[in-house]
């Protein structure tokens, strides 16, 4: 498995539409260690990893209610509404602010790129997801949910025990180092909101179950 290299422009906004129709052709001839091809789209290609576009094209996927499964690099502000949208959707995201600095966004996808192609090695594979804890990601075919960092830790020790119950108490001393400020209500909400994306984005029932005053990951069902 590799990550496609091919990186869509979708701009409404005109200005920003002859910035990169004149900028593509130099980006595409670019001799760096990572070769990115980029292209100027009209519809999003739900395929490719990184797609770069303006709050405009965003506000109109959204309203069309489209499937993102996309790393967006989204140029200009986004209201609290769009915001709320893609974190309903648990989509990743960055904001790229103007004046754009296109060398550091070069170098950012360039990036981006090289980090998931090297982990992309190290994804383990289960009946029915795979799993990147180093990419924080779940996977179900073309689909992937990201993880905070509190969530891919419980869910890597639930996998690391898969199909044995562990008790609250062992989870919070794994994961919080018995932090006293943290107590079970808090690893409930963690779960219960890990347990919502999953199902959520990636149609996954009863994948993370409650057993034995404890959680457990099936990985058998």
């Amino acid at each position: 498995m590799q990550v496609d290299n091919n990186i869509d422009f979708l701009l409404a906004r005109e200005d920003l539409l002859q910035v990169f129709t004149e900028l593509v052709p130099q980006l595409n001839n670019n001799n760096g260690k990572v070769k990115i091809l980029f292209n100027i789209v009209e519809n999003i290609n739900k395929s490719n990893f990184i797609v770069i576009l303006d709050n405009i094209s965003l506000d109109k996927l959204i309203k069309d209610k489209t499937i993102l499964n996309n790393y967006l690099f989204i140029i200009g502000e986004i209201s609290l509404d769009m915001g709320s949208q893609l974190s309903s959707n648990y989509i990743s995201y960055e904001i790229i602010n103007e004046p754009i600095n296109i060398l550091s966004l070069q170098e950012k996808l360039k990036n981006l790129i090289d980090q998931k192609n090297s982990a992309l090695s190290e994804i383990k594979k289960y009946k029915k997801f795979n799993y990147s804890s180093r990419l924080k990601t779940i996977y179900v075919g073309e689909i992937s949910l990201y993880l905070t960092d509190k969530e891919n830790e419980i869910f890597q020790i639930l996998l690391d025990n898969k199909n044995i119950s562990l008790s609250k108490k062992q989870l919070l001393s794994r994961v919080w180092n018995y932090n006293e400020d943290i107590d079970t209500h808090t690893l409930e909400t963690h779960i219960y909101t890990l347990r919502q994306k999953i199902e959520k984005k990636l149609n996954l029932n009863n994948i993370i179950q409650h057993a034995d005053e404890g959680y457990l990951i099936n990985t058998n069902t």
